[in-house]
């Protein structure tokens, strides 16, 4: 019994010391003015905590440093107090805890006493329910699922039983970016053993994170508190796949999150909406896209040139400044990537020999059909694509002059990118439909969150005229395009 509750304690402070480390990052190097509220610095902590510290473990493993949480966690923890102990900082973490103790007392109230509607009760009522039930899954089941077992499960045990990144112990997959096994190497290093049921806890608050990050991105378009509960709570019920990948041990839900944060924050830079400082946080959470999952490189792509495009077609105002920070951020991001590339390099590895094989023709069409039947088949992601596609129709003449085209060219970019990686992935013909059926829902997970956004428009229109949707929900009409080229309005709130 005390065992049990010790262990619990030593789970629980290993999970805030990941948060302590990256939200302690966001209050020293984000701007004081910076307009982030409380919840979206929780939210963004846990993900730049978790990117710090694996990186940082990579880092040791160059200096040929075992693993251990004085030189993991120690050396953060000795450069931020210092900062956390100064007036105006702490001033702002104090003002923080305080917005976060109010945020998680109307929680768990439902929002009795401060004018809620029932309907905001209901949808986070769902949204409870449906993380508990991850987190007990998670919780009380060992590693499972096949990717768990034989690929992140399996680098995780060799780090904690090595104390470093030591590719010896398994051969395949050893290119594969190591953000999540190393998360749990840190977490066994808290458990002080592998405690395979214990350390898939990241999951659940990894998803709860990516969960508060599109709720917020919602109130920033604007849309009203019912209507982005709805949406989150839309985005959490379709389907089982993201609430799967909140309690199996995969590296999916991770990219999912960092790519919302990145190309969530890009767009709205792109909007003139940004927060101060965001633009440099899309270049750290690109990093930690690809840093997340091999795939994250192409999802990197896709988000940066869907800006270039965007830019390019609306041709904006001070599009030369904006281009010029849209190519240095790019650079920041490739930045992220160099460390592991170099690791690669010396260890004379072969990236991505076992997903590119040639391009096959009858692959490519045989995708294309399976990708759209995907889309529209209901044990996948429920009913949100159908929504998504007639949210995105509906709006596609306001999208095509707003910066609302980012979205667009994002979603059908990586639909697009689907297509190919199944057209070069060597397969045999009798494996090539068994493949697809084990990876196209975890491929679409990647920019689901992102694609969601497009349904934002529908609802931050609800009630203003037609004249005024397109100001509201996006940015400017195509009337005001023509006639004097203002394309990156402020949205009225």
């Amino acid at each position: 019994m005390i065992e049990g509750l010790l262990t619990g304690f030593w789970l629980a402070l290993g999970l805030a010391s990941i948060e302590l480390v990256g939200y302690g990052l966001l209050i020293v190097c984000l701007p004081r003015t910076s307009g982030f509220t409380a919840l979206e610095r929780f939210a963004l902590g846990f993900g730049l905590g978790a990117l710090v510290l694996t990186l940082w473990m990579l880092v040791l493993t160059f200096l040929n440093i075992d693993f251990s949480l004085p030189w993991v966690l120690g050396p953060w923890l000795i450069i931020l107090c210092p900062w956390w102990a100064l007036t105006s900082r702490r001033r702002l973490w104090q003002n923080d805890l305080c917005q976060l103790w109010s945020a998680a007392r109307k929680i768990v109230t439902l929002g009795y006493g401060c004018g809620w509607t029932w309907r905001e009760r209901a949808w986070l009522i769902l949204l409870l329910l449906a993380f508990a039930f991850a987190l007990l899954r998670a919780t009380l089941y060992p590693l499972w699922a096949w990717d768990a077992i034989t690929t992140w499960g399996l680098k995780a045990k060799a780090f904690y039983l090595s104390r470093a990144i030591d590719l010896s112990r398994f051969e395949a997959h050893n290119y594969y970016p190591n953000l999540v096994p190393l998360l749990m190497t840190y977490i066994y290093l808290w458990l002080g053993g592998v405690v395979d049921h214990l350390v898939k806890a990241i999951f659940p608050l990894w998803g709860g994170c990516l969960v508060l990050m599109f709720y917020s991105f919602l109130r920033r378009l604007p849309v009203k508190r019912p209507g982005a509960w709805l949406g989150a709570a839309f985005l959490v019920l379709n389907g089982p796949t993201l609430i799967t990948h909140c309690f199996i041990a995969y590296a999916d839900l991770a990219l999912t999150y960092y790519t919302l944060v990145s190309a969530g924050l890009l767009f709205l830079w792109l909007r003139d909406q940004a927060p101060a400082g965001s633009l440099i946080l899309v270049g750290v959470y690109g990093g930690g896209m690809l840093w997340s999952k091999y795939e994250g490189g192409s999802l990197v792509m896709i988000n940066f040139l869907a800006a270039a495009l965007t830019l390019l077609w609306l041709w904006p105002p001070g599009r030369g400044r904006k281009f010029a920070s849209l190519a240095g951020i790019g650079f920041l991001t490739l930045l992220f990537y160099f460390p592991w590339r170099y690791f690669c390099l010396t260890h004379q590895m072969t990236i991505g020999a076992d997903h590119v094989g040639g391009f096959f023709p009858a692959q490519f069409w045989h995708a294309i059909i399976y990708l759209l039947q995907a889309l529209v088949w209901p044990p996948y992601f429920g009913l949100f694509w159908p929504v998504v596609i007639l949210a995105g129709v509906w709006w596609g003449w306001e999208a095509l002059y707003s910066p609302g085209l980012f979205l667009v060219l994002v979603t059908l970019g990586n639909l697009a990118a689907i297509i190919l990686a199944y057209a070069v992935v060597p397969a045999s013909v009798a494996e090539f439909p068994f493949y697809m059926r084990a990876t196209v829902d975890r491929l679409l997970l990647h920019f689901v969150p992102v694609s969601g956004l497009l349904l934002a428009a529908p609802w931050a229109a609800r009630n203003v005229g037609r004249e005024n949707m397109v100001n509201l929900s996006w940015g400017c009409s195509p009337g005001k395009f023509r006639k004097d080229n203002k394309l990156f309005c402020h949205s009225r709130r």
